[in-house]
């Protein structure tokens, strides 16, 4: 009866175990299994093992240079009423060279505002008809791309004209006031412009200002 009260708990024990969660003893004929290695998980707090990656539809690096800059220019040209001439243009003002992605773009910019450096345009002509001088502002650009290579600007100006010699459908001896615009591309010069009389006898009262001119 003893013996028999030890197995019975013995067994209440064993089972008890069991329903606790305890596990059993592994079986030491059994063969132990080898887990495979893993990878090192990778540090996000070490940049420097990571790979960059590159974006191809990133935007071009682009280098812009500001400065100061008087720019001299000289042409010539024939007009109405002065004729043939020669001229000279001044721009001073803020320059900028924008460089990107194989393309270039030189301008000044001639404008009386802080942007532009409060600067201005002068142009002076003379021709056998009269003479002319001029105050304004405009804006020259050189231009080196895939598409456009060259020089290209525009120029509002406020004239004052004085005709002498041999000018064209007017007399000697008259002052003329008025605007008058320039546009130019690749060295070629378009000036269309409207005068009026403010000196002198005879002639036109007002007239039609024109002129087209080759930049040297």
């Amino acid at each position: 009866m003893k013996r028999l009260a030890c197995l019975l708990v013995l067994g209440w024990l064993g089972a008890s175990g069991v329903g606790r969660g305890q596990e059993l003893p592994p079986d030491s004929g059994a063969t132990p299994q080898t887990s495979a290695p893993q990878p090192a998980a990778a540090d996000p707090m070490r940049p420097s093992e990571q790979v960059p990656v590159l974006d191809p539809t990133a935007p071009a690096e682009t280098d812009i240079t500001l400065g100061l800059r008087t720019q001299v220019r000289a042409g010539i040209g024939f007009s109405g009423p002065l004729g043939a001439m020669g001229s000279v243009q001044i721009i001073h003002g803020l320059s900028t060279d924008v460089r990107e992605d194989g393309t270039r773009v030189k301008a000044v910019c001639g404008v009386p505002m802080p942007h532009c450096a409060q600067g201005f345009l002068l142009r002076a002509d003379a021709g056998s008809g009269g003479g002319r001088l001029s105050l304004g502002l405009g804006a020259w650009a050189k231009v080196d791309t895939d598409d456009f290579k060259g020089n290209a600007g525009v120029a509002l100006r406020l004239a004052v004209a004085h005709t002498w010699g041999d000018p064209i459908g007017q007399p000697a001896g008259l002052t003329y006031l008025g605007p008058e615009l320039d546009l130019s591309v690749l060295r070629i010069n378009l000036t269309l412009g409207v005068l009026f009389r403010v000196r002198g006898d005879g002639g036109s009262s007002a007239l039609f200002s024109w002129g087209l001119g080759f930049g040297l």
